[in-house]
């Protein structure tokens, strides 16, 4: 038996009301940790009671594990298939990789029902491929964050969004646990090349692989966060190798994972991570995605992007709620913060295409940090932790020995009283104005309730 909340109810109600007046595709989005997997398994579930065959679709095989795993808590018969490993080719509904399936198209059942865990993907070769191989089949996309890094809108694909709420109502209403967030100026990036619009791997490893990048994680792990269990974002293999080599020198109990490990391997580091015996798991692009371990506390990010969704994912790793766990701590040696902004602002998610920044564009995220208190806040006249006042000046940048300093808001926003007294399109203006939000805010608020009020 499943036992949705309420919003992953209005989801589902949402998405078949979008089918039923024509759309084909729908895309499902809802932040990191909402519990997207258990509410498309619903959808799942219903479509095989029907006798419709469904291809649940990822790209890792810790995706199609952790997705089987799932379909046999619920009681969902399924195959699955992945390189090395197919079984039951006649189930109606099939876990797949998607580089695998690809393969083996009409060895298993066509399918009526297509999902695509981690939708903002789709734009890739093999993924395209499969959203047209079955024109008739209904698509179902599934991601905390509809953004592509070449500004290509998922409205390519999808033909309707359904949003969840966001992370700070989730935060509210305890589904995801609070946070605090300490971070540095961020780490000196000049001369690094882009590829496919992120910083380029190797040469960003060999940035960042410096013992005294930008402070010491370890200093700052053992004075934050000591004793907890920390998922380390590298910014390549090697260097997490060493990040993982200071820990253990430490004394802190510490282990590297990365793809080219055997499942057996991978699978008893994660184990031993999972009951604590190792504090410190540290990757390279490897549980960005689909690391469902709500004894994560912390999250050490040590590995610069320009992608959105990729800081979202990797900060959402540690907001998972678990008994006894009272907050996350995430440490932001990377300054992806500084460039994103804080894990539950609000952003307004579309669609549409992007129009793309160029170099010189001034950024979209808006933080100042004090020069007295280096507190982290949104512009205002003066700090509100400390009060002081700063200088209207051009800014020179220095790079000093870094220093996390706690991200915090200037001051707390009652978001739930103030969007409970709105009722008009107008209400909702009134309250984008004040909060200092962009226009289209209101009306995607206005039109969400409006669709859950029907």
């Amino acid at each position: 038996m499943i036992t949705l909340r309420p919003y992953q109810t209005n989801a589902i109600d949402e998405s078949r009301q979008a089918y039923q007046g024509g759309a084909r595709s729908v895309l499902f989005q809802l932040p990191t940790g909402g519990g997207k997997t258990i509410t498309a398994s619903t959808v799942v579930h219903g479509a095989a009671m029907k006798r419709n065959p469904v291809w649940w679709l990822t790209h890792r095989r810790e995706l199609v594990a952790q997705a089987s795993k799932t379909f046999y808590e619920l009681g969902i018969p399924h195959g699955t298939v992945q390189a090395g490993h197919i079984s039951d080719t006649t189930a109606l509904v099939q876990v797949a990789s998607i580089q695998t399936i690809a393969r083996r198209i009409g060895q298993v059942p066509d399918p009526s029902l297509i999902v695509f865990d981690e939708a903002h993907h789709i734009g890739a070769a093999s993924w395209d491929a499969l959203f047209h191989a079955f024109p008739k089949a209904k698509i179902l996309g599934l991601t905390a964050t509809p953004w592509r890094l070449d500004g290509q809108g998922l409205g390519h694909w999808f033909d309707h969004m359904v949003e969840g709420p966001t992370t700070r109502q989730l935060i509210d209403e305890g589904s995801l646990c609070e946070f605090r967030l300490f971070a540095p100026s961020a780490p000196d990036l000049a001369g690094i090349k882009m590829a496919a619009g992120d910083y380029q791997r190797g040469a960003l490893a060999k940035a960042m692989d410096k013992p005294t990048i930008v402070g010491d994680a370890i200093t700052h792990y053992t004075k934050l966060c000591a004793g907890k269990r920390a998922v380390v974002f590298a910014a390549g293999v090697e260097n997490s190798k060493h990040i993982v080599a200071q820990f253990n020198a430490a004394g802190i109990p510490a282990e590297h994972v990365d793809g080219t490990m055997d499942a057996a391997t991978r699978d008893a580091i994660v184990d031993r991570f999972r009951r604590g015996d190792t504090l410190i798991l540290s990757n390279a692009d490897l549980f960005g995605e689909g690391f469902d371990v709500p004894a994560i506390e912390a999250a050490i990010l040590l590995r610069p992007t320009k992608s959105l969704s990729l800081y979202l994912q990797q900060v959402g790793r540690a907001l998972r709620p678990m008994a006894g766990k009272a907050e996350a701590i995430i440490l932001d040696h990377a300054g992806n913060s500084l460039t994103h902004g804080l894990p539950d602002d609000l952003r307004e998610w579309s669609l549409d295409d992007r129009e793309k920044r160029r170099k010189a564009d001034p950024s979209e995220v808006s933080v100042r940090q004090c020069e007295e208190c280096f507190y982290v806040y949104r512009p205002a006249p003066s700090c509100p932790q400390c009060g002081h006042a700063p200088k209207i000046n051009v800014r020179e940048i220095e790079q000093v020995e870094g220093t996390l300093e706690e991200v915090k808001r200037a001051a707390k926003v009652e978001r739930w009283n103030d969007e409970h007294e709105c009722v008009t399109l107008a209400d909702w203006q009134e309250l984008a104005r004040r909060r200092g939000y962009k226009s289209g805010w209101a009306r995607i608020r206005f039109e969400q309730r409006q669709r859950r009020a029907a």
